[in-house]
């Protein structure tokens, strides 16, 4: 991109990418939450997932998921400690994910899982229907996290990323600071 700066021509890269991502993730069935390999301390574990006209197992068992939105599966499930798996079955085929529910499972891929918020919040706090039908994400993050503190625990300026979901992840992560990966592997997305 002849005529730009390093830096604008990531942000307009992260941007282009950001939005390919959002119109696949739309697109896309997936089981957001609990990620594959979640190590979880204890008590309710939510379920997300997408995908139309998917049905959701735990543990093999066909759970009621409700339909916040077009596509989207919602579901809160007490299970007991041990290993468990959420299954998500479409038209376009199956997904399933493993994650471990109670004290440490001594298992190298299992990763400590944090849910954010910390607290329940509902759906449509972040997410609405458009016009057109669509699920999407239509809360602004600085709603509950103050712009004033922003630059205190980052190292560029607001206005310099496309969007917050470029590094972190709103429902949780098994990562440090709620990233989608790594900290040096979610700056490698801008710096090299």
């Amino acid at each position: 991109m002849q005529g730009l700066s390093a830096e604008s021509t990531c942000r307009i890269l992260a941007a282009a990418l950001v939005a390919a991502a959002a119109s696949h993730a739309a697109l896309a069935n997936s089981i957001v939450k609990p990620p594959d390999g979640a190590w979880i301390p204890g008590g309710e574990v939510e379920v997300i997932a997408m995908a139309a006209g998917g049905r959701l197992f735990v543990d093999g068992e066909p759970v009621r998921a409700r339909e916040p939105f077009p596509g989207v599966l919602h579901f809160l499930v007490n299970v007991g400690d041990g290993r468990h798996t959420v299954r998500l079955e479409s038209a376009d085929g199956s997904i399933t994910n493993v994650f471990h529910v109670g004290a440490d499972p001594g298992i190298e891929l299992a990763r400590p899982y944090t849910d954010h918020p910390p607290v329940q919040t509902a759906c449509t706090h972040c997410h609405s229907v458009s016009r057109r039908g669509r699920f999407r994400f239509s809360g602004g993050c600085d709603s509950c996290h103050g712009k004033d503190t922003f630059i205190q625990t980052h190292s560029h300026e607001q206005h310099e990323l496309a969007s917050c979901g470029m590094c972190h992840d709103a429902h949780g992560s098994s990562t440090a600071r709620l990233l989608v990966a790594p900290q040096e592997q979610a700056c490698k997305q801008c710096h090299n």
